[in-house]
């Protein structure tokens, strides 16, 4: 058993590596989600504010997703590349 191996045998590395792809994408998903609470909030404000309900706030929304997604797309190019640098060696 060498240094990098617990006690069942399984790489240390490769646990500690799981673990933070797995923060990783808890991550990304808390970027989607806070964009469309943020969107809704800031729609909730305006549309107070303005006194214009609730357009305000569904376009707020809409932006919301509209930036989370944007989010999850970049995230997951960057996930593609690192993926395709491993294949390669």
């Amino acid at each position: 058993m060498t240094a990098d191996d617990n006690d069942n045998g399984h790489s240390v590395r490769r646990d500690a590596a799981s673990a933070a792809r797995g923060i990783a994408q808890g991550s990304e998903a808390m970027d989607f989600i806070s964009s469309v609470v943020a969107g809704l909030v800031l729609g909730l404000a305006l549309d107070w504010w303005l006194d214009t309900r609730p357009v305000i706030v569904i376009i707020g929304i809409v932006l919301g997703f509209v930036a989370g997604f944007y989010k999850l797309w970049n995230a997951s190019a960057v996930l593609e590349e690192q993926a395709q640098r491993r294949r390669r060696g």
